[in-house]
């Protein structure tokens, strides 16, 4: 169920980010403010996001 939400919300996070950047590519505002803080905020989710998805790093065992 965990995995469920983490690829979820993954997914609505990059959604917003290619809105964002959709709007700061066509737009014609005068000001992108609110996009650019919306691509700065995704990093860090999808960064935590993806280090729940993937399983840790274990260091391989040597038997001497």
């Amino acid at each position: 169920m965990k995995k469920v939400l983490f690829v979820t919300l993954i997914l609505i996070t990059l959604a917003l980010d290619w809105a964002a950047l959709d709007d700061i590519t066509t737009g014609r505002e005068p000001d992108f403010t609110a996009e650019y803080i919306i691509l700065v905020v995704s990093v860090p989710i999808l960064i935590f996001s993806i280090s729940k998805l993937t399983p840790p790093h274990l260091p391989p065992t040597s038997k001497t």
